[in-house]
This record gives structure tokens, C-alpha cells and sequence, in this order.
């Protein structure tokens, strides 16, 4: 079976009677594998995002997809790795194959066997129904000698003190023919009796009305629910409030464009109560309750209860047969007559640790490098340099990741220059150092927010024994760059030259902190311990600097002195440890 890859937004678009055709036949195909929602869900992407099309001719047209996106992750010291992750992952609850059943097995073993083309170190399969044997046969062709894998769970999230709320937990009603037979067979008396109140309250009221999005009210019903969403649930979460809300809005309109959402608003006069956005799955008869909201305040008339009732009377008219209620298991979703069902959640991962290929993937180097900058704008530059070579590893002439290696390589080489043996002593190292200075003096006159400028020249300073002079350059440079390690680790030099080794060590132990790869904080650090009178805390910090940086030769001899000093710190030989071998 023949693999392609779509990557172009206007590509996908073209595929749009095709893939409508599988979504038709397929029984496992959801409203999150709609032509619409994916389409919508890859324009609003910075991920870059691939679809996977399967066919059994080159001219075919094509019998199953699977959407996927690519994303970076760093381990700090070691470099970036690539993850793959499920096309609408994490927004969507659902993922999954699309495929035509008779070609289900054939495809979901050609989508592992190229998926394992791209380099990744972990492959993330989110939002997949149990019941999917599709997804069974896909796993089945990542081999325990080259991966592991299994699925994982997510947290319980607590919602007071005794109602835990179980994500993995989806709920659905089938729907019988008629609403009155849903009242009688599916709820229990007392709900029952609530519903038919309220219902009457709803047909007798001259403040009580429900909308549609009738009449093109769509856009401004959609603006309507977001909004009561937010009032109801902002708070809790910030953070994950605005990514809900980004999504919705990137998404939902293509959905009411396409008529694949139904947006049903209760009102109290002009004001909203409850509202939802309930996507609509026409091939399957079902319907889900995607985000739902209610005024909290109302206590008298169970507004959410009242708006489930309409949706669902609403679907049995027109002809729906399946009610999905969506994740976690809530006790008010029991009180529909629901029946629940569990949502998986797999990790495949490379034994070796490391990309497939042990290469980043050439589609996010963009991304990658922008992450680069980031760490080298906050002052990491072990890392920054990692990624940079990571990136000319894949494309040796990329012009952004060389330009910036320049620049790492340089303040490197000034680094050493002016802390180097060489240029701590005779004339040609000093004449470097007042030119440097004079460097850095007129970077910062022409742009007092230039940390790298203030950094180096708290060095020179310190170089020079202008120690105090130095700090007060040193406190500004942190002003301008907190968190960067380099900087802290600066700070504890210059308080060791005034022999405040108390107040040194404070400042290594904060560089570390942030960057726990830095060999030189760890091993100046061991100084300042050696000076304050504790050896088997500054032997561990040259132990860790070696860790760190194999081979480092300060950290090695002051290593060796600090056992001539402390002759009976040294162990028996049978019990020396191995250090690691220069590299």
C-alpha cells in the first residue's frame, strides 16, 4: 500500500470529497475526523502537521488517513528530541484512524511502517476509544527490541472534596424514538420531574426563551457561549482557560459554517444561562456536547439541566440516536441514563533514548531554532550551542542556526581569552582585555539593555581588581537577566575575590539551579567550599563538574589538591570511582 504525505493546507482542502466518502462508511470515524474540524484545526497550527494518506494504486484514491503533528522537546545537556503526537491532540477528545473497514488492517500497518521514517523519540496516541482494534494492529508494528510502550493514565482532577473526577471517563445516552419515551425509560423520577418543570416553566414564561442561532445569529451565539464559558470557568485555570477559548475560536466557526454545530442558548430576558456548542456527526446520528456553561447563580431552575433536555429533545426530532456528553465522569451526566466508557492514552518510545535516525526531524528546525534563541537570549548557552549543531547536523548551510553558532562561538572564545592563564598575564593579554572593555563601554552606551555588554565587562572588571566596580555591573547585568546562569555564576566569582565565600556559594547554588549542566559554577563552587572548611561538600562539587564535563582539567587538579590537603578523604583503592574518560 502506497504511503503520501500531505502537508499543504490547500492540498488537504482538495482531498475534502475523498476523505468525506471514507468518513462516511467508516464506523470509527467521530466528528473530530471530519474533513471540517481537522482542516480548521491545521490552519490554526505553528506545529508543523502532516496527514497520511493511504492508497492501493498510485492513481487510487485513497482508503484511509491519519493526521499527525510534530513537536520538540529539550533534555537539558543533551539536546532537543521530536515527539509525534496525534493530529487535534490535546484540544480534541477524540483522535484516531480514518479508513474504508475493508482496507483497515492493510493501512493502519503501512501508516506504523512510515511514521517510523520520520525521527522522533516518542510517538503520542491521545483521545483513542478502547474499542478501536485498528489502533491494536498500528501498535503492533513497533517492536519491543526497538520501542517500548504502554498506555498511560491522567490524573483524577479534584473538583472538592469528595468528587474525583476521572478524565478518561466518556459518557454517552442512546436515544430513543421519541422524547417522551426518553423521559419515562431513561431518567430517574425525580430528574424526570424536574425536566417536565421546567419544561413547562420554559412554555409558560415571558422571560424564559431558547435560541438556535437562528436567523445568522450564529457568530454572535458562538461570542455568547465563549463568554459565559470563560465567566464560569476562567478563574480556575488561566492558563488553560485561554487555550481552550484560542482553540474554540480558531475552530468552531468552519463547524457552524459547515452546519456541524448547534449552538442551543437558554435566556433569562436578555441575559445568557446556560449555553453549549454541540457538534454534530450526521453519517453516525449522533451529536456531543463539546462546552457547555451555565450562570452558577441560578439556583431555582437547574439551567444546565434545562439546556441538556432541550439539545436532546431537540436531536430525537431530528433524527439523532447517540448523545455524547463528552470527558469526565460528573455525577449530573449520570442523571441522563448514560452509559460510560473508558478513552486510552499510549506512549511509544525508542529504546535508545534518542531520535529515530538520532537527527531532529528536518520539518520543525524552524521551530527548534526558536526555542534556540530563546535559551541563548536567557543566557543558556551549553544548550543554545547543542541546538544549534543539532540543527546544521540535518542542514549543514542553515543560514539562522550558523549565524547564532557564530555568535555562541564568539563570546565563547572572549570567555576564555579573558579568563585564561595566557590572558591574565603579560602585556599582549591585558592590551586584549582594555580592548575588550572599551568594546563592551561603547555597546552599552549605545544600548544600556545589552546584557552580553554588561556581563563581559563585570568580568573585566573583575579581571582588573576592580572588584567592587565589578559587582555593581555584575547586580545590573542580573537586572536586565535573572535567570541567567552564567551571570549568577559571574556573581560568585567576583564574591570570591572578595572573599566572601559564603555569599559565593548562594550564587553558584542559584546558577546551578538554573542551568544544572554548568561544569564551571559546580566546580567554583568546590573552591568556595574548600575555603570555607568543608572538603566532602567541595569534593561532591568537582565530582559533579567532572559528571558534567568529562575530561575538565580545572575541576581534575583541583580535584587532586583538594585530596593533598585532605590526605585522609582519600578512599581505599578498591573502592575509587571510575572518572569518566576524556572526550
Amino acid at each position: 500500500m502506497q504511503v503520501d504525505v500531505i502537508e499543504a493546507l490547500e492540498d488537504l482542502q482538495a482531498l475534502k470529497g475523498n476523505w468525506d466518502r471514507i468518513y462516511e462508511i467508516d464506523p470509527e470515524a467521530h466528528c473530530f475526523l471530519s474533513s471540517t474540524w481537522l482542516s480548521s484545526w491545521f490552519a490554526s497550527r505553528t506545529l508543523p502537521w502532516f496527514v497520511l494518506a493511504a492508497r492501493e494504486e498510485a492513481d487510487g484514491a485513497y482508503v484511509a488517513f491519519l493526521p499527525i503533528q510534530i513537536g520538540t522537546g529539550l533534555d537539558r545537556g543533551k539536546g532537543f528530541y521530536n515527539i509525534v503526537a496525534m493530529g487535534g491532540s490535546y484540544f480534541a477528545p477524540y483522535t484516531g484512524i480514518l479508513s474504508d473497514p475493508a482496507h483497515a488492517d492493510a493501512s493502519a500497518k503501512a501508516f506504523a511502517e512510515h511514521i517510523r521514517t520520520f525521527h522522533w523519540r516518542s510517538l503520542h496516541l491521545d483521545g483513542i476509544d478502547r474499542s478501536s482494534a485498528r489502533i491494536g494492529r498500528f501498535l503492533d508494528h513497533f517492536p519491543p527490541e526497538d520501542f517500548t510502550g504502554d498506555g498511560v493514565r491522567h490524573p483524577a482532577r479534584i473538583q472538592n472534596a469528595t468528587d474525583r473526577v476521572d478524565p478518561e471517563i466518556h459518557l454517552h445516552v442512546t436515544l430513543p424514538a421519541d422524547f417522551e419515551s426518553f423521559l419515562s425509560e431513561k431518567l430517574r423520577p425525580r430528574v424526570r420531574r424536574n425536566v417536565r418543570l421546567g419544561l413547562r416553566k420554559l412554555d409558560g414564561s415571558t422571560t424564559l426563551r431558547v435560541t438556535h442561532g437562528e436567523g445568522g445569529a450564529g457568530g454572535a451565539d458562538l461570542a455568547t457561549l465563549l463568554g459565559l464559558w470563560e465567566k464560569q470557568w476562567g478563574q480556575r485555570g488561566p492558563g488553560h482557560a485561554r487555550y481552550v477559548l484560542d482553540n474554540a475560536r480558531s475552530v468552531l466557526p468552519d463547524s457552524l459554517r459547515d452546519g456541524d454545530l448547534f449552538l442551543p442558548i437558554l435566556w433569562q430576558g436578555e441575559t445568557p444561562i446556560a449555553a453549549a456548542a454541540i457538534l454534530l456527526d450526521r453519517p453516525r446520528k449522533s451529536l456531543m456536547c463539546f462546552l457547555s456553561a451555565r450562570d452558577v447563580t441560578i439556583r431555582d431552575l437547574s439551567p444546565g439541566l434545562m439546556l441538556h433536555a432541550l439539545t436532546i429533545r431537540w436531536a430525537i426530532e431530528n433524527g439523532f440516536r447517540i448523545y455524547d456528553l463528552g470527558a469526565g465522569n460528573y455525577a449530573h451526566k449520570y442523571a441522563f441514563g448514560s452509559v460510560s466508557r473508558r478513552i486510552e492514552h499510549y506512549r511509544i518510545d525508542t529504546r535508545t533514548g534518542w531520535n529515530l535516525g538520532e537527527r531532529l526531524d528536518p520539518h520543525c528546525l524552524s521551530l527548534v531554532l526558536a526555542r534556540v534563541k530563546d535559551l541563548h537570549a536567557g543566557g543558556d548557552q551549553n544548550d543554545a550551542e547543542i541546538g544549534c549543531r543539532q540543527i546544521l547536523a540535518v542542514e549543514p548551510t542553515h543560514s539562522g542556526a550558523l549565524a547564532l553558532y557564530r555568535d555562541i562561538a564568539a563570546s565563547r572564545t572572549l570567555w576564555q581569552q579573558i579568563w585564561s592563564d595566557d590572558a591574565a598575564a603579560g602585556d599582549q593579554g591585558s592590551a586584549d582585555r582594555v580592548q575588550a572593555e572599551r568594546q563592551c563601554r561603547a555597546a552599552i552606551a549605545e544600548n544600556p539593555g545589552d546584557f552580553d555588554a554588561v556581563h563581559r565587562l563585570s568580568i573585566l572588571l573583575l579581571l582588573r581588581s576592580e572588584a567592587g566596580e565589578a559587582e555593581a555591573e555584575i547586580a545590573r547585568a542580573l537586572e536586565l537577566r535573572p535567570t541567567s546562569a552564567a551571570a549568577h555564576c559571574t556573581y560568585g566569582n567576583i564574591l570570591a575575590a572578595t572573599r566572601n565565600f559564603e555569599a559565593a556559594v548562594i550564587r553558584y547554588d542559584r546558577a546551578i539551579a538554573l542551568e544544572p549542566g554548568h561544569a564551571i559554577a559546580h566546580n567554583n563552587r568546590g573552591n568556595a567550599l574548600r575555603h570555607l572548611g568543608r572538603p566532602d561538600e567541595a569534593l561532591s562539587s568537582y565530582d559533579d563538574a567532572i559528571a558534567v564535563r568529562p575530561g575538565y582539567e580545572q575541576a581534575l587538579a583541583n580535584r587532586a589538591a583538594l585530596f593533598d590537603e585532605e590526605p585522609d578523604m582519600l578512599p581505599p583503592l578498591s573502592h575509587v570511582p571510575r572518572l569518566p574518560p576524556n572526550v
